[in-house]
């Protein structure tokens, strides 16, 4: 028996010794290139198609305030403390060249007049109510939320379109926007649109004198004035008063934001008149 097991080991050695060398087989998982035709690692990536970028966050709102987002122009949009959005005068791509937000949403929106540097409401996602001039005049509600369109009188040739001006209220603080106000406020507009805590005052229109436009401001009796349509790189060949000229013949105290959005709370609005520049986006 001996002998039997000597003369098969020695026949067999040479084989297993050769099989007891070579790289054991490994266990799934391995890597994907390693498999026959498989694409490798970089292959794929090179073949991958870039992923679409997430659109930009939307203003946030603030607790017990708002926060007020000027995109640039006559565009202001408004978040209450509840997430309420209002966009106000949206403008189109052809007269100026600011850059329209990607994928804002708003529940409403508001026209002053129908040109179409304010008048770009289809851009707004979200299935917005909108509210359109001639047809937003007197009180309203959108959301929950009452607002209130005072038809303002045309330019002295009565050549300009329908203007409507808005007031609303968000968090105990009360807006009022004036559109492409061409004269001062009577005495009828003036007890329409009431007084106002935060005023967008489009100070670049040269139809009104900035003697004019600081009246009209004072005829609101606005705490917080917001400087906007005015010119800037991005005002194409609209005929508009820079920043500068207005706040050269303005008395009211100035406070520069590096920003274009602030966050208000009624209990922080100043006592007095002051003008509030966000930055120009």
């Amino acid at each position: 028996m001996r002998l039997i097991v000597a003369f098969l080991f020695f026949f067999l050695a040479p084989y297993l010794t050769q099989h007891a060398s070579a790289e054991p087989k490994r266990a799934l998982p391995v890597d994907p290139s390693e498999l026959t035709n498989a694409p490798s690692a970089d292959s794929t990536n090179a073949a991958a198609v870039p992923a679409e970028p997430a659109p930009p966050p939307l203003p946030l709102a603030v607790p017990n305030g708002i926060n007020i987002h000027w995109y640039g122009h006559g565009f202001v949009f408004i978040t209450s403390s509840v997430g309420v959005r209002a966009a106000i005068d949206p403008f189109g791509p052809n007269l100026v060249h600011y850059k329209f937000p990607d994928h804002l949403t708003a529940d409403f929106v508001l026209i002053s007049h129908e040109s179409e540097d304010h008048a770009s409401a289809d851009q707004i996602f979200g299935n917005p109510l909108i509210f359109r001039s001639v047809t937003a005049v007197g009180l309203n509600r959108a959301n929950g939320t009452e607002f209130h369109g005072t038809s303002l009188t045309r330019d002295p040739g009565g050549s300009g379109g329908a203007n409507t001006a808005f007031t609303l209220t968000f968090d105990g603080i009360t807006m009022g926007y004036l559109g492409q106000i061409s004269v001062p406020l009577t005495d009828t507009e003036k007890e329409q649109f009431g007084t106002v805590d935060v005023l967008f005052l489009p100070v670049g229109l040269q139809t009104l004198s900035v003697t004019q436009l600081n009246q009209v401001a004072s005829d609101t009796g606005a705490r917080v004035i917001i400087p906007i349509n005015y010119k800037t790189d991005r005002s194409g060949d609209l005929p508009l008063r820079t920043l500068d000229e207005y706040l050269d013949g303005s008395k009211l105290p100035v406070r520069r934001f590096d920003t274009e959005e602030i966050a208000l709370t009624r209990d922080a609005l100043p006592n007095t008149p002051t003008i509030y520049v966000l930055k120009s986006p």
